[in-house]
């Protein structure tokens, strides 16, 4: 659909300018000035020539078919004016305009009329509040941005255009060349979902990076996105991870940021690569372009100071890749061709008086190994060091081996000329050895993955209508039944309104027992001494009954289900390691699973995982592999180890559950209560709540 955006046949400027320095003469000057082969007309009712083109005082005066209009009018009028190209049959619009949603208010009104205006006569609208975008294929620059991009396989979009705009200036300097460079801004027509989806098939482009402040239909997003990843890496900047941020974003495009938990598990699920920092995009955004596919994640170390060739190590060790092996062959090669002096096991230290030759024995052999993958190689200035022969040299094995080669000279005007040959010579270098290091994990993690995620698919269930609902709580007992429609085991648990009552229902579930107070607004049943565990006869039951009278009184008020606060009898269950399962509906995302240690524990230690429904018990069992007290969970120090099988699939069922009962908003399993390998789990308390 996007196509003939990106290559139109003739182009509108509406609100062009005689003035080169004003943004409607820029752009128009843009257009002009790059190679453009398309026709382009100048429209201001107040010039009759504009930069040697004739102009018209509409778009409605043009009597040739215009593909697309870049609208650089000021934003009162922006409305009549997509009106006319809509009147016209222009299908695409750039509004360059700002003053809309990100300025709240008034602003919010007109982007609504433009949405609304769009939508009547099916114009793509790109903005409003944005740079425009730039294209290399077709050598249109249709921004007000100085310069035109490098021709490269790389494209780029982004929600900021002051972003947008660094980002070109570092590409320039660092010879990154790009294929599309799309400015977003308040995304009220084209949205990250209809670039990406474009871009999927673009023969022009092998890498997308990306930088977002909110995610426009996120399910919508991580079906494209995963799609996306199968066939080329995304590396995406998400900002807004503090409420301070998102306070920001909605100031500055009025996006809606969600929980970055979630949104970092999403990214995750699809496969995105997710950059930290600006800092991080530019840097992984070279080795990704240039470099070739990463067979494997045994990596060489070249070195020529040792302190640095252990900080390297470290950087390796913490991340997903390994030092390679080196083979008997190599080290026999590079003790015959380096000193004594040297290391010639990984990393290899060719020593602080090595010139460019050691440099290139040390690098053609590591290169030449089966047992390498990739290499990092590291310099250090000290008196004799060779920076720019030796920036050479890499270049030229660089170009050699089929096997991505990243640099790293370290220091600042003594290494400057060496960098510039390297980035020259299409050869990635870092500041510092640990970026090399992150980036080249980055990339492995990327390749490995690729080709194993499968599109996100939405499972169609049969829905059940909730009932006995009160203060949007579902009632224990349908809570109950509903969970075991889908597979998930409650311990037997029985409720009652008085002594008699509980002390009946204790008989009957066998002692010891555990009572708790069950009322719609009571979260935290511990927190105000609503649990008594382990009571082990009548006698101890009656005593707990009386401790739990003040509870039953404070939420007398509080219904639960059809009645009042009521007490739960379950039986007491020993030998289990406690977990929770839960469910939140993300509003960007949906239904969202959460996995983690269990009871009171999950409120101090927060050791939880996410991941977006529906998930397959694949993807369930590498959810619990995530928290860091996974071992528990193995079982560690002679422990029995849980059954993370039975896990898993509670996790499937319930995020099934959740994607067919669209109107519960939050399910909370805490705690479940799971046991050794092969004896299920059972869940022990739970709460739902509805829209």
């Amino acid at each position: 659909m996007l196509n003939n955006f990106f290559n139109p046949r003739a182009i509108a400027v509406i609100g062009a300018s005689r003035e080169k320095g004003k943004i409607g003469g820029s752009i128009l000057a843009n257009i002009l000035k790059y190679g453009y082969r398309g026709r382009v007309y100048p429209v201001n009712p107040k010039s009759k020539k504009i930069q040697g083109l004739r102009a018209y005082p509409s778009v409605l005066d043009i009597s040739a078919t215009v593909d697309l209009a870049m609208i650089v009018v000021p934003s009162a009028i922006v409305a009549p004016v997509l009106a006319e190209c809509g009147k016209k049959k222009i299908k695409y619009a750039v509004i360059i305009t700002a003053g809309f949603r990100e300025v709240g208010g008034e602003g919010v009104k007109m982007e609504n009329e433009i949405k609304e205006i769009a939508a009547k006569f099916n114009i793509k609208i790109l903005g409003p509040n944005c740079l425009g975008f730039l294209d290399s294929v077709s050598r249109l620059n249709a921004s007000f941005a100085d310069g035109m991009i490098q021709s490269g396989r790389v494209a780029f979009l982004s929600q900021s255009g002051a972003i947008a705009t660094a980002m070109l200036d570092w590409a320039g300097k660092n010879n990154l060349g790009f294929s599309r460079f799309i400015s977003l801004g308040n995304k009220a027509g084209i949205t990250e979902n209809e670039i990406l989806d474009f871009l999927i098939n673009d023969k022009n482009t092998d890498v997308v990076l990306g930088y977002l402040e909110g995610i426009s239909a996120g399910r919508e997003f991580m079906s494209i996105a995963s799609r996306l990843t199968q066939k080329k890496p995304f590396i995406l900047v998400k900002a807004g991870k503090s409420d301070e941020a998102q306070r920001a974003i909605s100031s500055h495009t009025g996006s809606l940021a969600g929980a970055d938990a979630i949104i970092d598990a999403a990214l995750k699920q699809c496969g995105v690569t997710r950059a930290e920092s600006l800092e991080e995009l530019f840097g992984y955004a070279r080795v990704f372009s240039t470099a070739p596919r990463l067979a494997g994640n045994n990596i060489a170390v070249v070195v020529n100071a040792g302190g640095v060739g252990v900080m390297t190590t470290d950087a390796v060790a913490g991340s997903g890749l390994k030092l390679a092996k080196l083979s008997p062959r190599t080290t026999t090669v590079l003790k015959l061709k380096l000193p004594a002096t040297a290391n010639i096991h990984n990393p290899i230290d060719v020593v602080g008086d090595a010139r460019a030759d050691r440099y290139e024995i040390a690098l053609s052999a590591v290169l030449s190994d089966k047992n390498v993958d990739g290499a990092i190689v590291i310099l250090t200035p000290q008196t004799v060091t060779e920076v720019e022969k030796t920036a050479a040299v890499i270049v030229r094995l660089n170009k050699r081996y089929r096997k991505p080669l990243v640099a790293s000279f370290v220091g600042g005007e003594r290494v400057e000329k060496g960098i510039q040959i390297l980035n020259r010579g299409g050869v990635v270098n870092y500041l510092f050895p640990e970026d090399a290091v992150k980036a080249l994990d980055a990339f492995w993690k990327s390749e490995e993955e690729r080709g194993k995620r499968k599109t996100l698919n939405i499972k169609t269930l049969k829905q059940t209508t909730l009932k006995q609902k009160k203060d949007n709580q579902v009632d224990f007992k349908e809570m109950e039944g509903l969970m075991r429609k889908y597979g998930i085991t409650m311990v037997r648990s029985e409720l009652a309104e008085s002594l008699d009552g509980v002390l009946a229902v204790a008989r009957k579930v066998g002692y010891p027992v555990v009572m708790k107070v069950v009322a719609s607004k009571l979260v935290h049943k511990t927190d105000v001494g609503g649990v008594l565990v382990n009571l082990k006869d009548e006698n101890e039951v009656k005593n707990g009954y009386k401790k739990l009278a003040p509870v039953l009184r404070k939420f007398a008020g509080a219904p639960a289900g059809a009645g009042q606060a009521k007490v739960l009898i379950q039986p007491m269950i020993k030998g289990a390691k406690e977990i929770i399962i839960g469910m939140k509906c993300d509003p960007q995302f949906g239904p969202t699973l959460m996995f983690g240690l269990g009871g009171i524990y999950v409120e101090i230690l927060k050791d939880v995982v996410f991941r977006v429904a529906p998930i397959n018990k694949k993807e369930a069992l590498k959810l619990v592999g995530e928290i860091k007290a996974v071992k528990l969970l193995q079982g560690a120090r002679g422990e029995k180890a849980a059954d993370i099988d039975a896990i898993a699939e509670i996790i499937v069922r319930l995020g099934d559950l959740a994607l067919a009962q669209p109107e519960i908003q939050e399910i909370d399993i805490n705690p479940a209560m799971v046991f050794g390998r092969g004896k299920g789990v059972k869940v022990v308390d739970a709460r739902i709540i509805t829209n």
